[in-house]
C-alpha cells in the first residue's frame, strides 16, 4: 500500500526539525567557544560509562569518524585545553580521555542550555533512538567486509576453534597467547603461533570473557594492534590473507565474543 500524504509530511517535520536542532546546538556551541564536533567530544567523554574515561576508539564510535579522524580533533582539543590524554589504572599502555575543568565547565553550560531546549520542545531523544538499533559498526566493520568482501580482495579472514575439523586451503594460525591444552607440539592442528598478535596477558585477564566487557575489551585490544610487535605481526597476518587466506585458529569457547573475531574485524578493514 502507497505511504499516505501525512506520512510523508510527517517526515519531513521531523527531519527538519531535527536539522533546526543541530543548527542552533551549533551556533550555542561557537557561542561558548567550540566547535560543534568539540562539543559532542566533550560529551561523549563526560557521558562515557567508565569512570576513567573513553579510549580514542570509543569516542571514533559515538561521534561516527574513522579512528584517525578521531586522533585529530582530540589532539586539537587537548591543545585548546579543553581534554587530557590518561593511562588506563587496569593497563598502563590504554589511554583513555578525560576533561580538564576548562571542557567540564564549558560543557557544563551547554548542557543545561541543551536540556532545557529539549524540554521546552518536550523531545525525550535517547528514549526514541533506543529502537534504533547500532547506527555504526566498530570502526567500519560492517556487512560488506566479511569472507566475501576479504575473498574478493585476494583472500579471505575466518574463525575456527582449535578442535575444528582443519579444511583444506588457507593456512592455520594460533592467535592466542597461551598454548591450547590438550594439545600436543607435534602435530598441532594449524601451522603457525603467532602469540604477538594475541592480547596482552594484563588485557587477557581483565577481560574474562565476560560479556559485559566485551566492547570495552575490544576497544582496548584494537589499541594494543596499534603498536609493536602486535602491529606487525597482523601486516603479517594480513598480507597472508590477502594472497591465500587464512584461518584464525582459538582455544576460546565463544567465539562472538572472542579477541579473535576482534582481530578477524582489524584484519578484513585496513
Amino acid at each position: 500500500m502507497p505511504l499516505s500524504d501525512a506520512a510523508y509530511a510527517r517526515l519531513l517535520t521531523l527531519r527538519t526539525g531535527l536539522r533546526h536542532f543541530e543548527a542552533w546546538s551549533g551556533r550555542q556551541a561557537r557561542s561558548a567557544g567550540l566547535t560543534p564536533a568539540q562539543h559532542q567530544l566533550l560529551l561523549a567523554i563526560r557521558g562515557h560509562a567508565d569512570p576513567e574515561g573513553p579510549t580514542v576508539g570509543e569516542v571514533a564510535d559515538y561521534l561516527l569518524l574513522r579512528h584517525h579522524s578521531a586522533v585529530g580533533l582530540v589532539d586539537r582539543a587537548e591543545a585548546a585545553g579543553l581534554v587530557q590524554r590518561t593511562r588506563s589504572h587496569d593497563d598502563h599502555r590504554v589511554v583513555r580521555l578525560g576533561l580538564t575543568d576548562r571542557g567540564a565547565s564549558r560543557l557544563e553550560t551547554l548542557s543545561a542550555l541543551h536540556l532545557e531546549e529539549l524540554h521546552r520542545l518536550a523531545l525525550d531523544l535517547p528514549h526514541a533512538w533506543a529502537g534504533l538499533g547500532p547506527v555504526h559498526a566498530p570502526h567500519g566493520f560492517g556487512p560488506a567486509d566479511g569472507p566475501q568482501a576479504a575473498a574478493a580482495r585476494g583472500g579471505s579472514v575466518d574463525i575456527a576453534r582449535v578442535h575444528d575439523r582443519p579444511d583444506a586451503g588457507s593456512a592455520r594460525v594460533l592467535v592466542d597467547r597461551l598454548w591450547p591444552r590438550g594439545v600436543a607440539r607435534e602435530g598441532a592442528p594449524f601451522d603457525e603461533w603467532a602469540k604477538e598478535v594475541a592480547p596482552s596477558t594484563a588485557l587477557r585477564r581483565w577481560y574474562g570473557h565476560d560479556p559485559g566487557r566485551f566492547s570495552d575489551f575490544a576497544h582496548r585490544y584494537r589499541e594494543e594492534l596499534a603498536h609493536e610487535p602486535a602491529r606487525s605481526a597482523a601486516a603479517r597476518l594480513r598480507t597472508r590473507a590477502k594472497d591465500s587466506g587464512v584461518v584464525l585458529v582459538t582455544a576460546a569457547k565463544d567465539l562472538d565474543r572472542s579477541a579473535a573475531t576482534v582481530l578477524k574485524q582489524v584484519l578484513t578493514t585496513a
